[in-house]
């Protein structure tokens, strides 16, 4: 997501875009917003949400995860969607839409089915009662409550808002008249 984003950059250097202060403002608070979410999310799988391989030594139905079984991957999506407020580009939307159904079409039914081999009947009822990216309004009651871990959360997720930071800023920079 953030390749196609940095060429949507590219795209619009070549060009010589702009963009306008508020929607940067705009594409920024979009971005912190649920840069918290995320890092709340985080909170509650211990900072292990980063992994090379898939693997779970819980089925986390707590929280968000009560609500939407992927948390980060729809708060990824809102990210895309603030950066793109930031470029101001159609391009920049289709890019990262394209990148991103590239990516968690693939991944998602790929962690879906390894919870379902490992944890069962109960990931599938978890699963009849959840969304998978857009949030249900009544959450799941599951057996087993996670107590977050705000510290873990935060410092799985810090490196985001630094490469957050850093996009804006280059934003900022280069295209705001």
């Amino acid at each position: 997501m953030f390749v196609a984003l940095a060429v949507s950059m590219g795209i619009k250097y070549f060009l010589g875009g702009t963009t306008t202060l508020p929607l940067l403002i705009l594409g920024l608070f979009v971005l912190a917003v649920v840069q918290a979410f995320r890092m709340y999310s985080a909170s509650f799988l211990w900072g292990r949400q980063a992994v090379a391989q898939v693997e779970a030594d819980f089925l986390c139905t707590s929280g968000p995860y009560a609500y939407v079984r992927n948390p980060l991957y729809m708060g990824n999506f809102l990210i895309g969607i603030g950066l793109s407020i930031a470029i101001n580009e159609w391009y920049a939307y289709v890019l990262f839409m394209i990148s991103y159904v590239a990516v968690y079409s693939i991944v998602i039914p790929y962690e879906e089915r390894f919870l379902e081999e490992k944890f069962r009947d109960v990931y599938r009822e978890y699963k009849a009662h959840t969304g998978r990216l857009l949030p249900k309004l009544k959450g799941y009651k599951g057996s087993v409550n996670v107590t977050p871990n705000y510290r873990a959360g935060v410092l799985g997720e810090i490196h985001v808002p630094i490469i957050l930071a850093i996009f804006l800023f280059v934003i900022f920079l280069l295209f705001v008249k």
